[in-house]
Formats: C-alpha cells, sequence, structure tokens
C-alpha cells in the first residue's frame, strides 16, 4: 500500500503502522516534513528526498486491524453492512476515529483496506480500530449475548433526538440506497432515523453515519 500527502504518512508513523520506507519531496518548505523525519528516526524507517516528489510518499505493508474481544470491550461499536464505496468507507473511519467508536465490517460485504480508504479517511485508518468479520450476524449475535442492544439506522425509526440510547449498543449502518438487509435489520432492537424535511429524503452514508454517532454519544452522555 502506498499513502500519499504529508497528513496521511503523519497518521501512519503515529498510528504505528508497519512503514517501510518514505520519499518526500525535496523541493518543498514544509513543518510537518520535520515532524515525519523525527517519527521515521525514532522507528528506524529509512526516509530519503526526490526532487520528482511532490506530496510525499510512504510504503506500507500492511493495516493493522483489532480482535473482536477489544471491540466488545467498547461501550459503543459501530458496524457497517454492505458499505462497498471505499471513499465513503474511509470518511467513515475518519469520523469513528473522531468519536473513539470501533468499526466492524464483514469481510465478502467490504472493500479492501487499500490507499483509497486510507486517503478518505486522511490517514485515520491507521490509527483507527478496525475489526473484520466473517459475519455480522453472527458477530451481532455474539455481542447481544454480552449485554450490547443493536441500534439499526432505517427509515421509520424513532427520531434521533427522541431516542435515548442503551449503555451499550451497536450502530448498524447500511449502504445507500439498499440499507440493512433483512437478516440484519431484524435484528435490531432498536431504529433511528435522521429527521428531515418533507421534499428531501437522503443524505450521503458518510454523512449520515456522522449525524448518527454524534447523537448516540452525545445523547448517552446525559
Amino acid at each position: 500500500m502506498v499513502v500519499e500527502g504529508l497528513n496521511g504518512i503523519i497518521e501512519a508513523l503515529v498510528g504505528e503502522a508497519p512503514v517501510e520506507k518514505i520519499i518526500l519531496p525535496a523541493r518543498r518548505r514544509d513543518e510537518r516534513i520535520a515532524r515525519i523525519k523525527e517519527l521515521a528516526r525514532q522507528r528506524g524507517i529509512p526516509f530519503l528526498f526526490s526532487p520528482a516528489e511532490k506530496r510525499g510518499r510512504a510504503y506500507i505493508s500492511s493495516v493493522a486491524t483489532v480482535v473482536e474481544e477489544d471491540v466488545l470491550s467498547r461501550p459503543a461499536v459501530l458496524a457497517l453492512d454492505r458499505v462497498e464505496d471505499p471513499m465513503n468507507l474511509g470518511a467513515i473511519i475518519r469520523t469513528a476515529f473522531a468519536f473513539d467508536v470501533p468499526v466492524v465490517l464483514e469481510k465478502r460485504h467490504s472493500p479492501p483496506l487499500n490507499e483509497t480508504v486510507a486517503r478518505a479517511s486522511a490517514g485515520a485508518l491507521f490509527r483507527a480500530s478496525v475489526h473484520r468479520t466473517a459475519s455480522l450476524q453472527a458477530f451481532l449475535r455474539r455481542a447481544r449475548e454480552q449485554g450490547f442492544w443493536v441500534v439499526g439506522a432505517e427509515r421509520g425509526g424513532t427520531s434521533l433526538g427522541d431516542f435515548k440510547p442503551p449503555e451499550k449498543f451497536i450502530l448498524v449502518v447500511g449502504s445507500e440506497g439498499k440499507g440493512l438487509r433483512k437478516p440484519i435489520s431484524s435484528m435490531c432492537d432498536f431504529r433511528v432515523e435522521i429527521p428531515m424535511r418533507g421534499d428531501f429524503d437522503s443524505l450521503n452514508v458518510s454523512v449520515a453515519t456522522g449525524i448518527i454517532l454524534y447523537s448516540l454519544i452525545h445523547h448517552g452522555l446525559k
């Protein structure tokens, strides 16, 4: 994987991603370059300057994920059902990291954690807690056995402002257009929706996820 851009490189280094080498722009004056050099030296990662390089690049061997036990040790979890666009996935991971919420993906119905996802996450991919599961249904079943309540983002649900989340919950968000699969929807203990004006009923999935996450966490703290 190649991560481009100084901010993304810094996030990868801070997140202790397995960076193999870094190429920096030789003709650019930017305080972030000094930060990258410092972090790279601390970790023994080779870096070089190239006159042809404009943005900066980091070569990364893989993206680390977390185990299920780590995810279920947290009070709030975000699970994605068929969110297959890498740009949306990256944006959602960035938002989840900002709220300190782990993200669960089903292997068969999510894109690879590649350069596109990393770029869309502004490097948060390398610091966020992401878990890939073989079966989202099975994961939700195990989570419920450990005291989690499943909250589905679906039309016709309780207005977001009127919903008081339980102490331990998993927010499940589906893809744009298709929403949640029926087997996943049937496992939801609660359903919530974002109240909007009557002649407009659709938001980008990453935007909607950010709104719902903020509301649930904000209301949960009250």
